[in-house]
């Protein structure tokens, strides 16, 4: 069967499990207030330093096709600087940030921080202000099944303020440590290099088979690719944030745009028999039926996105992981 086809069932049963919901969505837009239709008729175009950060992102993946090529300390040597800064400005920071720590994460919906002229003059670390970028080159997260990381692994949330009216958000099965009622808050674990290193393309053959995880670092691991959703979340009083840092995704204006690596079952490269063992429970982004002995539990969460001039989008195949249109539903399997 062709994936194609394979994926539009999915979709399709997806749909019609959730038809009372998506109804309950169509009359939600028309019931938009005024005052949110001129907002969001408004809104303004992505600006250019986001457009620049997304034009690099994928401009390293075509660089990079195999990851494993990738020199860090060639990459930090020579352009290290250059994508760190891009990154802050499409934040919106005038020039180098750097992630929030512990009591400012508060103050930064965006999980950074600006970072002082002196601070960022001086020497910091072995590259220099932007030496936090170091320890994100490969970084992936996985969803822990409690609301906590064991060292050296950090926590980081991701809320998302979904659609206000005739709400139709709606869960099922495992979805871990993630928060789903009105709106939705992803948590993660971030890894360390050698544990999101330990990631790969499951052996067994077909969509059923693959997986992804939050992308947290510069670059996906071996044997895993990109995916972007540009997820459009409610525009009224809009009331995202995050914490922990959730570099190369961001939120901006309402909206939120995540990237996820995603590894393709039986793709011709290092496979592995079994999840790695991290010391605590934990689940990734799977099929609904990713079979056992893989995926010890199943679920999902659906999100009621923006319903008025929906701007949702994704570039790169989620396959049967995840999917949507003006709504995005995500599903989820407990692996250890």
């Amino acid at each position: 069967m062709k994936k194609e086809h394979v994926i539009g069932t999915l979709c399709m049963t997806v749909l019609l499990a959730l038809s009372p919901l998506v109804a309950m969505a169509d009359q939600s837009e028309e019931e938009t207030p005024k005052e949110e239709q001129e907002f969001k008729r408004n809104e303004p175009p992505v600006p250019e330093a986001v457009k620049q950060h997304l034009a690099y992102v994928e401009d390293l993946d075509k660089r990079y096709p195999d990851t494993s090529k990738v020199d860090p300390e060639r990459f930090m040597a020579e352009e290290g600087e250059k994508a760190a800064l891009i990154y802050c400005r499409a934040l919106g920071f005038d020039g180098p940030c750097e992630p929030a720590k512990e009591g400012q994460s508060a103050q930064a919906r965006s999980g950074f921080v600006a970072m002082s002229v002196e601070r960022a003059a001086a020497k910091v670390g072995r590259y220099g202000w932007f030496d936090w970028l170091f320890n994100l080159l490969y970084s992936v997260g996985v969803i822990p099944d409690k609301a906590s990381c064991p060292s050296p692994h950090v926590l980081v949330q991701m809320h998302m303020d979904d659609e206000d009216r005739r709400n139709a958000n709606s869960r099922w099965g495992w979805i871990g440590a993630t928060v789903s009622n009105s709106n939705t808050t992803w948590r993660f674990c971030r890894l360390s290099w050698d544990a999101s290193f330990a990631f790969k393309p499951l052996a067994n053959w077909g969509n059923q088979y693959d997986y992804a995880v939050q992308n947290l670092g510069m670059f996906c691991p071996p044997g895993s690719r990109r995916v972007l959703r540009r997820h459009d979340n409610e525009d009224w009083a809009n009331a995202n944030w995050s914490s922990g840092g959730v570099f190369p995704s961001f939120n901006l204006g309402g909206n939120w745009w995540t990237y996820t690596c995603q590894y393709d079952g039986g793709t011709p490269t290092p496979l592995m028999s079994s999840f790695p063992t991290l010391g605590f429970g934990y689940g990734v982004f799977s099929p609904t039926n990713l079979p056992w002995p893989y995926a010890l539990a199943n679920g999902y969460v659906y999100q009621d996105d923006e319903d008025f001039l929906n701007l949702n989008f994704w570039i790169g195949s989620p396959d049967a992981v995840m999917g949507g249109g003006n709504n995005t539903w995500r599903g989820l399997s407990r692996v250890k």
